[in-house]
């Protein structure tokens, strides 16, 4: 490690490249390879979304916006919302915009996360949970689910609480496994939370990809 090196700061020190972006780097050198690693279709963008992206260089919107993004953007989520899963979140105060999930589990991580906490992750997970744990200085604490179907369970769940816990991550449809939760499965994790001080992290980016049953977003039982 060079001088220089050694100044960056340690908690970065300690990443590294995910596993996932490692096997994408060397499939990508195999001809005719089909790529399971990455998060993306196996179709290029839509005509429509390059075409309007294009139309909207063209009429100049090449400039700062809102931090939390433009007010049309945050009503349509809003909407989503409401549509989708009969939520109800307010498009000024209570959503805002950001450049992918990732971007937004970083700010997530940002805001809530100090140095010394405990954020509880139902593994197998996806790889960036770790890094943007560790990156705030806080200890990131496995929950193994391979012994209940990759699903957090309650059970599981209490057991991994302690003083330090600051936040449980739920992503489900869960990334990498694909599995979800059903209503009572998830309301038994409520049971344990919600007379807690810890947050509730839940990445859903996933939750369109659901082709039985009914999705359950967490995010349906705030307190």
């Amino acid at each position: 490690m060079s001088e220089w090196e050694k100044l960056v700061n340690d908690n970065v020190q300690s990443i590294e490249v995910s596993g996932i972006r490692q096997f994408f780097n060397r499939v990508s050198e195999v001809p005719n390879a089909v790529q399971l690693t990455l998060g993306q279709p196996d179709f290029p963008t839509p005509d429509h979304v390059k075409e309007a992206a294009i139309q909207a260089i063209k009429e100049g919107k090449t400039t700062y916006t809102p931090n939390a993004g433009i007010l049309p953007l945050r009503k349509a989520a809003s909407r989503f919302l409401h549509t989708n899963y009969n939520l109800n979140y307010d498009p000024q105060m209570e959503v805002i915009t950001t450049v992918g999930a990732s971007e937004a589990l970083d700010l997530v991580m940002r805001t809530l996360i100090n140095e010394g906490d405990e954020v509880i992750v139902p593994a197998p997970a996806y790889p960036a949970y770790e890094s943007l744990i560790r990156m705030r200085g806080a200890e990131p604490v496995w929950v193994d689910t391979r012994e209940t179907q990759f699903k957090l369970t309650a059970e599981a769940l209490q057991r991994k609480i302690t003083s330090n816990t600051k936040a449980v991550i739920l992503s489900y449809p869960s990334n990498p496994t694909g599995v979800t939760l059903n209503e009572q499965e998830l309301q038994a994790i409520v049971d344990v939370l919600v007379n807690q001080q810890i947050f509730v992290i839940s990445d859903e980016i996933y939750s369109e990809l659901v082709y039985e049953g009914t999705m359950c977003p967490s995010h349906q039982y705030r307190r």
